[in-house]
């Protein structure tokens, strides 16, 4: 015989083979007990931190309602005839912590600030357009055209043209006609303004012809981009009065004012052409002086800072001393979250506390 036909060919070993399949058995339950603890300590830790998250939720809202709170009591203790910086509210103006034993707080790792600041510092969109009126205000309208031309805002020259409310492309919108394309929004009739207005351009019922209720509304306005209402929401307000509702409604008389003692020097700027740098100037320092702020009756007071009696008579009934509405802002720092509280008050009546008109969380 060769030597390969006595190659012997060993036989499989059945015992060989079990024991291999009873390791893999092993191996599998192993991994899928290792995959259930790992799947359990995940759920738990989850379960433990959507736990965290809600009892933090509602903490937060606590503390967001009391920080809101403390603004209407410091409003309500203000018992000054005019309203500006140099009262005890003014002071949270551009936002400053609340100290944490004022709401018995005992993380001290957890900040509240709180931020007040009164809405008729700004111009007023009720304003542009009153409640049932026809035709826009001229004076305001004006100022509204001053405001987006101003060098801070230069709606003229930004060249912005992405327009996002999709019924225009690429098209730029400069001051005036933003003014008209506003009045058009607003009005109760659908033909364009005849100075900028749009709405001829479009098709029927596109525009709500109806005052606006909401700054947020801008974004649904022709022209106003995002950049632009950035840089326009600390300028314009679209708070009403208490009569119609809250901040949410239309203005009606006596609402359509700006607090002379609180407003910027751009809004200031705007309400007439004739109010140059240095005359708007002479305003901001005398109102953070010593002898400042400008009292109720303002008009001598204003006149003799502005020196020029026919500027004073044109503004008298746009500017005021006081005011009754607040937009008050309060933030809950935990390090790792923030949670925001907006509230507008109408301060109604002397020692009383501001009413809350309207609240949300963000």
């Amino acid at each position: 015989m060769t030597p390969f036909s006595q190659t012997r060919f060993m036989k499989s070993n059945p015992t060989t083979n079990e024991d291999g399949i009873v390791l893999l058995l092993v191996v599998f339950v192993i991994a899928l007990a290792s995959i259930l603890v790992v799947n359990l300590a995940h759920s738990t830790a989850m379960g433990a931190q959507v736990s965290s998250n809600l009892q933090r939720s509602v903490s937060a809202e606590y503390l967001l309602k009391s920080a809101v709170n403390v603004a209407r009591v410091l409003i309500r203790d203000d018992q000054t005839l005019e309203d500006s910086s140099k009262d005890t509210w003014g002071k949270f103006a551009d936002g400053i912590t609340i100290p944490p034993d004022l709401l018995s707080l005992r993380d001290k790792n957890v900040r509240i600030t709180l931020e007040i600041r009164p809405e008729e510092s700004k111009l007023p969109l009720t304003a542009l357009l009153p409640q049932g009126a026809q035709d826009p205000n001229d004076r305001w309208l004006k100022a509204f055209v001053a405001l987006f031309r101003s060098p801070e805002l230069n709606f003229d020259q930004d060249e912005e043209e992405v327009d996002q409310s999709g019924l225009f492309e690429k098209r730029h919108f400069k001051a005036e006609e933003l003014a008209g394309i506003l009045v058009d929004y607003m009005d109760p009739g659908n033909k364009s303004y005849e100075a900028g207005g749009i709405e001829s351009e479009l098709p029927d019922d596109v525009f709500p012809n109806q005052p606006i209720k909401r700054t947020s509304e801008l974004s649904g306005v022709p022209g106003f981009t995002a950049l632009r209402i950035q840089k326009l929401l600390p300028y314009v307000s679209a708070v009403g009065s208490p009569s119609t509702g809250g901040p949410v409604a239309a203005g009606a008389a006596g609402t359509q004012t700006v607090n002379i003692n609180l407003a910027p020097s751009i809004v200031i700027r705007a309400l007439s052409p004739r109010l140059d740098d240095d005359m708007v100037k002479r305003i901001i320092e005398f109102r953070k002086s010593d002898d400042g702020p400008f009292p109720d009756n303002y008009i001598g007071k204003l006149t003799e800072i502005i020196g020029d009696q026919s500027i004073v008579s044109e503004i008298q009934t746009m500017v005021k001393t006081n005011s009754k509405w607040f937009q008050v802002i309060a933030k809950v720092d935990y390090g790792t979250s923030i949670m925001f509280m907006r509230a507008y008050l109408f301060k109604n009546a002397k020692d009383e506390l501001p009413e809350v008109r309207s609240i949300e969380i963000f």
